[in-house]
């Protein structure tokens, strides 16, 4: 049995949840260079220097704020992935779980957003394993691929770049929510996303590829027999 923890560190876990979840609103909203240590302060109730106890720098906090919202977002998503028993139900389940997480936390969301552009534009600049982190949620849905094409459950298809683009339109459905104001219930939006890339990807003839070969107009060009010319 591990030991219990003490009083102190039951404490110190606790502070610690708390500021991050305050420099999660504050850089969240204000974007981390025009967030200041005193605003995470404000939000979290306490004095500047108590902040500086656990944290040394505003980019010490930022990048504790996000590693504890990707592994909140992470856990959730790792959990019903494992649930699934089909690679259908578990597209499904991705969808609703992120979308779901991030409107939950949309401070984070754009948190995640801000970082990822950040590393696109200077990579110097950029939270250092924030690109880590999505590489491997994005490697794990990857091997829910890979099962479902070993099992033959789909076609034959580029499991990093099939996942890759699940990541991608997952991430436009959240942007599109929040900025819309869209219905919190993301039922019906995970259906429609994942039936759009379950037609992709499940195991059908190639249109074409059977019967009377088309003509550029679409109709079907006329078989000749055996013995004409």
């Amino acid at each position: 049995m591990p030991p219990r923890p003490s009083k102190e560190d039951v404490l110190t876990a606790y502070r610690r949840s708390v500021f991050l979840d305050a420099a999660i609103r504050v850089f969240g909203a204000y974007g981390f260079e025009r967030a200041t240590m005193e605003q995470i302060a404000r939000e979290a109730d306490v004095a500047k220097g108590t902040i500086y106890l656990y944290y040394e720098s505003k980019q010490a906090i930022y990048e504790a704020a996000l590693r504890s919202g990707f592994a909140g977002l992470d856990e959730r998503t790792r959990r019903r992935l494992d649930e699934a028993k089909t690679l259908r139900e578990a597209i499904t389940s991705f969808i609703a779980t992120r979308a779901g997480y991030f409107g939950e936390h949309p401070d984070f969301f754009r948190m995640y957003v801000a970082a990822v552009v950040t590393q696109i534009i200077s990579v110097d600049t950029g939270p250092a394993d924030v690109q880590t982190i999505v590489d491997e949620q994005m490697r794990r849905l990857e091997q829910v691929v890979e099962r479902a094409i070993a099992r033959r459950e789909i076609r034959r298809v580029d499991a990093a770049a099939t996942a890759r683009g699940i990541f991608d339109l997952t991430r436009g459905l959240v942007a599109r929510r929040l900025t819309t104001g869209a219905n919190p219930d993301v039922t019906a939006d995970a259906d429609f996303l994942a039936d759009l890339i379950w037609r992709g990807l499940r195991r059908e003839a190639s249109p074409g590829r059977t019967g009377a070969p088309t003509r550029p107009d679409g109709k079907r060009r006329a078989q000749r027999s055996k013995g004409t010319r």
